[in-house]
């Protein structure tokens, strides 16, 4: 009962700073991120010298935190990949789907960052950190970017709730539909991290009425610290973020989370507590 408690509080804790955080976005989403310091909406740091507006990351086009953040991602999603591989009970469907599921995340969430850095797409746009003009593909992004917010919905509403329960369904066009909403008139550039910043109140409604063991006090700890590090981006990149490596700081949190979500984990917990 104290442990619920202690999952349920941290849980609480990690919405009420996930609204702060979604309440930021929207207050630097109304002057389009002027004055922010992000790029296409992130805190990007480089080396040997930080990508701005006007060089975008062709002053640091391998060490940047988007490069870092890719790498990180790989390697979580290796994790992962070994967390299920080492898994005593891996083999059932559901079990296996859900380590799909979160190495998907992680994954996509990594190629993403791969995109964003890079100078040269035969068959995609170029951002190179960041584009000036997005007109040209803000249709098509708004279409991935839908897609997208859709199937995170699907997969966070189902591990909580069940993805055969119509509220898992009708919760998740809800969710795309006012996630496209709230970030259509950012001229494009503040779509990826509107996506962040609205997810993070939908997880831990998720994690704070489930009692799924996906969502645990581990998870919700580093859900705490993730959304912290979200905030400082959004309010102190300039300041603080960027110095000490920028955005791949929010991806190493985030995705701990998501690797200490792995039924491996979970177990291993389960396992603790009973011999406690």
């Amino acid at each position: 009962m104290l442990l619920e408690r202690i999952n349920k509080l941290t849980w609480g804790v990690a919405l009420l700073l996930s609204l702060w955080y979604a309440y930021i976005f929207f207050q630097v989403s109304r002057s389009k991120g002027e004055g922010s310091g992000l790029l296409f909406g992130f805190c990007v740091a480089g080396y040997p010298e930080a990508p701005d507006k006007e060089t975008r990351c062709d002053n640091c086009p391998y060490i940047n935190s988007h490069v870092a953040a890719f790498v990180v991602d790989v390697f979580l999603t290796a994790v992962t990949a070994y967390f299920w591989y080492k898994d005593p009970q891996k083999g059932g469907f559901k079990k296996d789907i859900v380590y799909l599921a979160l190495g998907f995340i992680i994954l996509i969430h990594g190629l993403l960052h791969w995109f964003l850095q890079q100078t040269t797409f035969d068959f995609l746009p170029i951002i190179n950190c960041y584009r000036p003009d997005t007109s040209d593909i803000e249709e098509f992004g708004y279409i991935i970017f839908g897609t997208f917010s859709f199937l995170l919905s699907l997969i966070i509403l189902g591990f909580g709730f069940g993805v055969n329960k119509w509220f898992t369904w009708v919760g998740s066009v809800i969710f795309t539909i006012a996630v496209v909403v709230l970030t259509e008139d950012t001229g494009g550039e503040l779509i990826l991290p509107g996506l962040f910043c609205i997810v993070h109140p939908l997880s831990c409604f998720t994690g704070l009425f489930t009692k799924e063991p996906l969502f645990n006090t581990k998870v919700a700890t580093l859900f705490v610290i993730c959304t912290a590090v979200g905030i400082l981006e959004l309010s102190s990149c300039k300041d603080i973020l960027r110095p000490y490596g920028g955005h791949v700081w929010y991806d190493i949190t985030l995705h701990l989370a998501v690797v200490s979500a792995t039924p491996y984990i979970t177990n291993q917990g389960k396992k603790k507590n009973h011999d406690d």
